[in-house]
């Protein structure tokens, strides 16, 4: 058989986020999380923006639908890392954001995990590394016993 040959992907080049107001957001990923707005924008009467982080860009635009806050529902959506979990919760929470889950030991990687949520309800995990684990450890090996790694 003839093999298909994978076309090339460079990485992500976004990352796509309804919110119920692109200001309130783009006000808490760069006043709270520290992303820096890269574009700002009005198309067909719709306000959105780009806000990056680390070289991705996080699309932040009006909803069509009832976003989590709205609607009760528990959505987790992105993920970022943090150098020392702790002290980013502690930040976090003083300056108002909702603290969805303290920290916690994570089960499929080695180190802390914790849940925040943006303005419009979104869960975002804070994840700090516990070297050497990171994304491109290959050895890593569950620590818990009802985690199994498959590969």
């Amino acid at each position: 058989p003839l093999e298909r040959k994978i076309m090339d992907v460079k990485g992500f080049s976004h990352i796509y986020l309804p919110s119920r107001s692109v200001d309130e957001s783009i006000e808490f990923y760069t006043k709270k999380l520290g992303f820096k707005l890269f574009r700002k924008y009005n198309m067909n009467g719709r306000i959105s923006a780009y806000v990056e982080i680390g070289g991705v860009l996080l699309e932040l635009t009006p909803s069509t639908d009832p976003t989590p806050d709205q609607d009760g529902r528990t959505e987790p959506r992105i993920g970022i890392e943090v150098p020392d979990i702790k002290a980013a919760i502690e930040e976090l929470r003083s300056a108002g954001v909702e603290i969805a889950r303290e920290p916690w030991d994570a089960m499929t990687f080695w180190g802390p995990q914790a849940m925040i949520k943006d303005p419009s309800g979104y869960i975002i995990s804070l994840r700090e590394w516990r070297l050497p684990d990171g994304p491109n450890y290959q050895d890593w090996k569950p620590e818990h016993a009802n985690v199994e790694r498959l590969d």
